[in-house]
């Protein structure tokens, strides 16, 4: 039986989110969105689509990894992905997309959500999507948190190699309750 809920936008960003260049350090590609508390509710499901561009150089082009983190950059790992090899041939611009899905399972102070996503891009060296789980690519779990007071949700993204042709930015966020 219906619950009677409805999908609705909760965020949508009309702005790039900073650029990521020339790092090693995890960063927020876009502002956290806080999440009040108790919003989310058993079974409520909330769904992110994230969408930008990439850019890479020949020599040495490294790994890029993405975390959705409950609590800011220092809070608990929702989902990542894989170490995702960049191209060997450079790119500038190339568009990318990442999506994540984010199910509650129980609600309240220990709360269980999860939390499963892929990322595709058409110019790295695996252009098959490349997904998130709890602890990497290829596990998906629930991840324990506290659902009970205004949380940050930030989506991080990390290159393994420092170099000012290595760039991510994002240009639309989208976060959406769709029950």
């Amino acid at each position: 039986m219906s619950r009677q809920y409805w999908g609705e936008t909760l965020v949508a960003v009309v702005a790039n989110g900073t650029a990521i260049t020339n790092s090693t350090t995890e960063t927020i590609l876009f502002p956290n969105v806080t999440i009040p508390a108790n919003y989310m509710a058993d079974g409520r499901t909330l769904r992110l689509t994230v969408r930008g561009k990439i850019s890479n150089v020949v020599t040495t082009p490294g790994n890029i990894t993405f975390k959705l983190r409950w609590g800011g950059v220092a809070g608990t790992i929702l989902c990542q992905s894989a170490a995702i090899a960049m191209s060997a041939t450079a790119f500038t611009d190339a568009i990318f997309e990442l999506q994540i899905e984010v199910t509650v399972r129980t609600n309240g102070a220990s709360g269980s959500v999860l939390a499963i996503g892929q990322f595709c891009a058409g110019n790295l060296s695996a252009v098959t999507p490349n997904y998130l789980g709890s602890a990497g690519a290829t596990v998906p779990a629930a991840v324990t948190v506290d659902l009970t007071a205004d949380t940050a949700l930030a989506l991080t993204a990390l290159f393994s190699v420092a170099n000012a042709s290595n760039s991510i930015t994002g240009m639309e966020y989208i976060l959406e309750a769709i029950n």
